[in-house]
């Protein structure tokens, strides 16, 4: 250390600082499970810093609004011998151990004077620029052993988690590592929030176990997607019975299906929310909505409450049987006023109460020739309206099998089902978005390497083959196509027939990124506000 061989980490913010008792908390083992009103630094998560030190060390200051200053320090020793066999032990840095002797005091911390100065030093800096707030410091930063930017996991791992408040300005980031590695420092606020979350927009898989990602949520690309739903989002308050929410609402929904995440003081949580899922909504159309209840309200205290130790779920079961029907009453407040804000899906279908059976017969000719003749006259038959139960009940009896689960056929053997056989899916996923008027972004996610694959676009107007086409069956005309793929080499392909199909070249297991424009049939993108296409894709025969 006293070579100047190694980093220091500090992290500071302007929170309400540290007086003796949560200095105290820092020192313990920490709680489980936090009370209202305890800072998060308490709990048990407080731990891994320390394997970011060589030393096993961390340093703590504060600052309150007062002037007063408190430091202290901890380190975990690998070992220290007892009498009979290696023991793991504690260190304090601390001015004196009372044991509980003072008023059941444990420490008595260092005042101003014995104070480490680096320290110190962050404490003026904290004072002169926010007044109070604290700091921790980690000696001998090992960069967690990673060659890594630290700049890049923070800011990343901070976009994905705070993003409601970076883009309120309630929490600015700033990274400076202009010691280290030839220099770099990194700020991120409501500005370079989108730059951060754009990098892995298309990202809907968890990071590898070896990424300094690893256990990162929500995904890439639903970080991306709220992002958006924030910037772009209709802003609104919704009341309860129990509070208010802010809500931001974003239709269509970027990345093509409906998501609510819910946030707490700018922090994410969840998205999996009670009365809140995605088959409540499977009637409107797709939409992303950022959930945050306002401060001070019952409403925010519960979801406070059944927070996971983790603050990454909601565990309803820690509620009071009261306080949780409150919260689903609640929840269920809020899913009736996004079905009032959000368009519904215009799906109109016609059931025919009758139709017309027409029999027919066929008698076998002498030159073997088939003869048709019509057994009667046309009838009108009233459809009889079956339940699913009514279906079910019938249903094993076309196999032989009675309700009691015997055979009807002879010697009781129950007729075997003839077994299909399936063919094997092409190893193929897709999903698109329109960008633009005339362009149109495809994400191919490809299960093993194929040599060639062919691609076309058509236009999808939800429909089956008994209803009329506004446009052409045909494929779009693609004007031209760039993208790239995993390992970030160019696609390489061409267009065909007559520029309705993209032929795909040599392509290995991963996800590629198509950029494509296209004409469509006259008035189609005026007509369609946001046009939806149906992506074919398929091997070449031969």
């Amino acid at each position: 250390v006293s070579d100047g061989n190694h980093w220091c980490l500090a992290v500071s913010d302007n929170g309400i600082g540290l007086n003796v008792e949560r200095m105290t908390s820092l020192l313990g083992d920490g709680r489980g499970v936090k009370e209202d009103g305890a800072a998060g630094s308490y709990g048990v998560g407080h731990f891994a810093a320390f394997s970011a030190s060589d030393l096993r060390y961390l340093l703590y200051g504060g600052v309150l609004k007062s002037g007063k200053r408190l430091a202290s320090g901890s380190a975990i020793l690998a070992s220290r011998y007892g009498r009979k066999m290696p023991i793991s032990g504690r260190g304090y840095l601390v001015k004196k151990l009372l044991g509980g002797e003072r008023g059941g005091k444990l420490y008595q911390f260092m005042d101003r004077q014995q104070i480490p100065p680096m320290v110190d030093k962050c404490l003026t800096q904290i004072q002169k620029e926010w007044r109070n707030g604290s700091v921790v410091m980690v000696p001998a930063f090992n960069y967690f052993g990673q060659d890594w930017w630290l700049s890049d996991v923070i800011t990343k791992v901070a976009a994905y988690n705070f993003s409601a408040a970076i883009y309120a300005g309630d929490l600015v980031l700033e990274v400076d590592e202009n010691v280290v590695k030839g220099g770099r420092k990194v700020r991120l606020d409501r500005r370079s929030l989108a730059d951060v979350l754009e990098q892995d927009r298309g990202r809907v898989r968890a990071f590898r176990s070896d990424s300094p990602y690893h256990g990162l949520r929500p995904s890439g690309q639903s970080a991306w997607s709220t992002g958006r739903a924030l910037v772009a989002g209709n802003t609104d308050e919704v009341p309860t019975p129990i509070g208010r929410a802010k809500v931001h609402v974003l239709t269509p929904a970027p990345a093509g299906a409906t998501r609510i995440d819910l946030f707490r003081n700018g922090m994410w949580i969840t998205d999996d929310i009670p009365d809140l899922g995605r088959p409540v909504f499977s009637e409107w159309q797709p939409f992303h909505a950022v959930l945050m209840p306002l401060p001070g309200d019952e409403l925010h205290r519960l979801v406070r409450k059944a927070e996971g130790t983790m603050h990454d779920s909601l565990a309803m079961n820690r509620l009071a049987p009261v306080e949780r029907e409150k919260l689903h009453t609640a929840f269920r407040a809020v899913a009736t006023w996004l079905k009032n804000s959000v368009p519904r899906i215009e799906a109109q279908t016609y059931t025919p109460d009758d139709f017309l059976v027409v029999s027919t017969g066929g008698n076998g000719g002498s030159g073997g020739d088939a003869h048709y003749s019509m057994w009667g006259s046309p009838v009108v038959v009233q459809r009889s309206r079956l339940s699913q139960r009514h279906l079910d009940e019938q249903a094993p009896n076309e196999f032989g099998i009675d309700k009691d689960g015997r055979g009807q056929r002879s010697g009781g053997r129950r007729k075997r089902q003839a077994t299909r056989r399936r063919s094997r899916p092409l190893p193929f996923r897709s999903t698109g978005v329109p960008t633009a008027p005339g362009r149109y972004e495809i994400e191919v996610e490809c299960a093993e390497a194929v040599d060639e694959v062919l691609l076309r676009l058509r236009i999808d107007e939800n429909t089956d083959a008994t209803c009329d086409r506004l446009w052409p069956e045909e494929g779009v005309v693609l004007r031209s196509f760039e993208g790239d793929g995993p390992d970030g080499v160019a696609l390489s392909g061409q267009l065909e027939d007559g520029n309705t199909t993209i032929r795909l070249r040599t392509l290995v297991a991963g996800k590629y990124k198509l950029a494509i424009k296209y004409d469509a049939p006259t008035d189609f993108d005026r007509a369609v506000r946001a046009p939806v296409f149906r992506i074919d894709l398929h091997k070449p025969q031969g």
